[in-house]
């Protein structure tokens, strides 16, 4: 009898709708599950495209040069700074300045702290006096100096060796 008594039971009126509502509901839910996949898809490539753009931003990273060229470069910087340095003002001054009782035996100058030093012989002081004080009144020199002289006898002949010591202008 009990399997019986659900017939007699009336049916629900919207029982209909009701499913026709839960139906409705879950294609609502399909299609925002869709959407939100797309979206979330959509989402992803953009910050794929982000991550990329930043990568190629970033400065990349210089190489670390070898012994063999750093050594190249330096040389390469060393030979444009004699190519670069005025050297004919020195040597004109130098020349103008020039005595026969002078003999000149070295040249240094150092470029980069704009210095000279100049090594030779003279016949005696007075002439050595003479030969600063025309190194002094060269425009390529300034503060021109004796830094070392030195009585030097070779046979019966005595000369004076000396360093001179100036700033290139």
């Amino acid at each position: 009898m009990h399997k019986l008594r659900h017939y007699l039971n009336p049916r629900p009126r919207y029982r209909g709708v009701l499913w026709l509502l839960a139906a409705a509901l879950l294609a609502g839910a399909a299609v925002l599950a869709t959407q939100a996949w797309q979206a979330h898809e959509a989402q992803s490539l953009i910050d794929e495209r982000i991550a990329q753009r930043r990568e190629a931003l970033k400065p990349k990273p210089a190489p670390v040069p070898t012994r063999a060229e750093l050594d190249v470069q330096r040389r390469w910087a060393s030979l444009d700074s004699e190519r670069s340095f005025a050297w004919y003002p020195v040597f004109l001054a130098i020349e103008q300045a020039s005595s026969d009782k002078i003999e000149l035996l070295e040249f240094a100058p150092d470029k980069s702290a704009r210095r000279i030093t100049l090594r030779g012989e003279a016949r005696d002081l007075p002439a050595l006096f003479a030969y600063v004080e025309a190194l002094s009144a060269q425009p390529a020199f300034s503060k021109v100096y004796l830094a070392q002289q030195k009585n030097k006898v070779s046979g019966a002949l005595t000369t004076v060796t000396f360093e001179l010591r100036g700033q290139l202008r």
